[in-house]
């Protein structure tokens, strides 16, 4: 019966409904106005204030199954109260995106952030105008959960990603999920970033991002308070399908090489 929902606006109402507030009432806790909840606009964003707030007056609302249906729409208290302990990282379950949008529907828009827009990203990813400013797209089999396309920039993970092309990452709410080599987006004060990632919280409270392309590009290890959001890349749309001829070509020189020096000390 939780699941039966489609999207966040009718969770929200589902909600009102079974802790039994009145719309008005509901919606005024919220800084809403029930009106411009229910409207028809293409984008109308539900800003972290707003979610912030719905878990303040419904503290054992279950976040996924808000924001994902996922479970049940309430939580038992003890696990309302459980934080994931590690070094360095505190990640509380309430934790969200600065800013989703939704569509006429209630269905989340991926909102999309070329490079041009990354440096008003840095400063502006909590600020609703700015996101509302951003283009959204919706994409077939990218849906239960919440999104965000990129533009990459540079060389750093080639051949595996080029310049130019866009990634869709999925909102990562809990790091202590993330996987070693999978590739992710991580956005710090000093910019926004796709590398693999070696997950190193436990034992050293960092991660270490790495590069692809590891002949120009170092490894690094990046703290948790540095970090603003991340990512992890679920899709990538390439432009530049990349002519694999070259590598092959080195790959053959190099057997050659080793097969030519085998000769040589075999011949002593």
């Amino acid at each position: 019966m939780e699941n039966k929902f489609t999207n966040i606006k009718e969770r929200i109402l589902y909600l009102i409904e079974l802790k039994g507030f009145t719309k008005e009432d509901f919606f005024s806790k919220i800084d809403m106005s029930y009106g411009s909840f229910k409207g028809s606009a293409k984008k109308r964003p539900l800003n972290s204030t707003a979610i912030a707030n719905i878990l303040t007056i419904v503290p054992d609302v279950n976040f996924k199954w808000l924001i994902l249906g996922d479970g049940k729409p309430l939580l038992k208290p003890k696990s309302y109260s459980q934080a994931i302990k590690r070094p360095n990282v505190i990640r509380e379950p309430s934790q969200v995106p600065k800013l989703i949008t939704v569509d006429s529907q209630g269905n989340e828009n991926i909102v999309f952030v070329p490079v041009a827009a990354r440096a008003g990203y840095l400063n502006g990813y909590g600020d609703e105008d700015f996101i509302k400013s951003l283009p959204t797209y919706r994409l077939p089999m990218v849906n239960n959960g919440t999104f965000r396309m990129f533009e990459v920039k540079g060389n750093s993970m080639t051949p595996t990603l080029h310049s130019g092309c866009i990634v869709v990452g999925e909102w990562v709410e809990d790091w202590s999920n993330i996987k070693d080599n999978q590739i992710y987006i991580i956005i710090t004060d000093e910019g926004i970033v796709v590398k693999r990632v070696l997950n190193r919280l436990e034992k050293y409270g960092n991660l270490f991002l790495k590069s692809d392309n590891r002949s120009e590009h170092r490894s690094y290890p990046v703290k948790t308070d540095e970090i603003k959001e991340i990512w992890k890349v679920n899709l990538a749309m390439l432009y530049n399908l990349l002519d694999p001829s070259s590598l092959f070509d080195r790959i053959n020189d190099l057997e050659a090489d080793v097969l030519n020096l085998k000769h040589n000390l075999d011949k002593k």
